[in-house]
């Protein structure tokens, strides 16, 4: 006869094995009680989907229960508020970095007018002023190349503000 008790299995969440994989759940055990899956395995997985994906299957594949909802929620809220992720219009999660979007900082000039100084260096991008009508000087936004104006300077649309 064994003299070990019996465990509590109520204690001992069973962890699915999708959140196992993640190469950062230790981290996340030791600084949260609930841990989520980290961002990097955020990223990582929808970079490997290679396309957007919706956010509830995104928390139905990784076994997101009704409790830890928010909580993801809150974390993809963070990653987008940090430029990590995106919302496109189908409310689909994607990568700011496959959209082919220029992240960078406005520099508005008197007359109204803009520009865009990329954060990973290279030319700038104008703002018309409508487009600066949305921002102010020295806000972070993300950017789509919209072509060249008519003076031949490439032109920027704002897709969000940081």
């Amino acid at each position: 006869m064994s003299t070990k008790k019996p465990r509590n299995r109520a204690s001992t969440p069973k962890i699915p094995a999708i959140r196992l994989a993640d190469p950062f759940y230790d981290r996340e055990v030791e600084r949260y009680d609930a841990p989520l899956p980290s961002r990097e395995y955020i990223l990582q997985l929808i970079t490997e989907a290679g396309c957007p994906v919706d956010a509830e299957e995104f928390a139905e594949q990784l076994l997101i229960t009704e409790d830890e909802f928010e909580l993801f929620q809150r974390r993809l809220g963070a990653m987008h508020r940090d430029g990590q992720l995106m919302m496109n219009r189908k409310r689909q999660l994607c990568l700011p970095d496959k959209l082919d979007l220029v992240k960078g900082r406005v520099e508005g000039h008197p007359d109204g007018f803009g520009f865009v100084a990329p954060e990973e260096g290279g030319g700038d991008l104008y703002l018309s002023p409508k487009e600066m009508h949305r921002v102010l000087h020295g806000d972070k936004v993300l950017v789509r190349v919209a072509g060249l104006d008519k003076r031949g300077r490439r032109e920027g649309k704002i897709v969000e503000v940081l």
